[in-house]
């Protein structure tokens, strides 16, 4: 199998190392030739370069590793090198904004998308090597007329890059579930971090600081377009979330101890729930 990676930052180069490991065929295009320099030294690509226009045709599954607002303007410059049996796909955090032209623009091609809910903090292939993708979920998204056959190969890949939890999922309840799990977190960390008012905070941080705030090393330039393009769902994730922070603050105003145990219990039990 014959898979090329566009796009060789974290994410990219962790499939491209992951699935030459595997066995695949990898070409790596960037348009930063040092990125290309460290996959070819590294041995995370069998070729590479900065115009994919060289690797697409012989190519069995292209993987867009860019961000959204890319996507469409990639397919349309390419097209007339897609053939019928390609399958195209993404990593993209956000799905509704763009998905169906992307499946339009790709033609003749099948474009099926997909969400690896795994990755690091740091940017950078220098990176790639440590993104565990063990236990982690990946969703497919499939939009439009999507043969079995398709998804049977991106579900392959899924597996070979080492993620146990594959499940396929539409392109609205995708990014309003990513909404809450991933892009709320990220908005919930940020804030946290940006409330400090202390000069030595880090003298005094403990796991759960740490923990909570993890994820507050954000790309900017990612993160900012991925909470542009899914902000109605954010937003309501966000209002939900301010009312049940309210209700903690009540409690906790009129030192109602019963109300905080019952939150407390309610959390816990739910928590729990999501370990089975």
């Amino acid at each position: 199998m014959n898979v090329l990676i566009v796009g060789l930052g974290l994410m990219g180069g962790a499939y491209a190392y992951k699935l030459k490991d595997k066995g695949y065929y990898v070409y790596g295009v960037d348009i930063d030739n040092k990125a290309i320099e460290y996959a070819k030294n590294n041995d995370f690509i069998d070729e590479g370069a900065s115009d994919p226009a060289l690797f697409i045709e012989k190519s069995d599954i292209i993987v867009l590793a860019f961000y959204p607002k890319a996507i469409i303007d990639f397919l349309k410059k390419y097209n007339n090198l897609f053939r019928k049996n390609h399958i195209i796909t993404d990593i993209c955090g956000v799905k509704s904004s763009f998905l169906s032209e992307a499946v339009e623009c790709a033609k003749p091609a099948t474009y099926l998308s997909h969400h690896p809910m795994a990755g690091r903090e740091k940017n950078g292939i220098e990176y790639s090597k440590k993104c565990v993708f063990e236990g982690a979920n990946f969703l497919i998204v499939p939009d439009g007329d999507v043969k079995d056959s398709a998804i049977d190969v991106i579900t392959r890949m899924g597996l070979d890059l080492g993620f146990s939890k594959i499940s396929i999922i539409d392109k609205e309840k995708h990014d309003n579930m990513i909404g809450f799990t991933s892009q709320l977190t990220h908005a919930i960390a940020v804030s946290l971090v940006n409330s400090d008012r202390n000069d030595d905070t880090k003298k005094y941080i403990g796991d759960s600081y740490r923990d909570l705030t993890r994820i507050a090393l954000i790309n900017e330039n990612l993160w900012s377009e991925l909470f542009v393009e899914n902000k109605e769902f954010l937003l309501n994730h966000i209002e939900h979330f301010e009312n049940e922070l309210d209700i903690l603050k009540t409690a906790l105003k009129n030192s109602d101890k019963e109300k905080l145990k019952e939150l407390f219990r309610s959390s816990t039990k739910i928590r729990k729930e999501m370990e089975k």
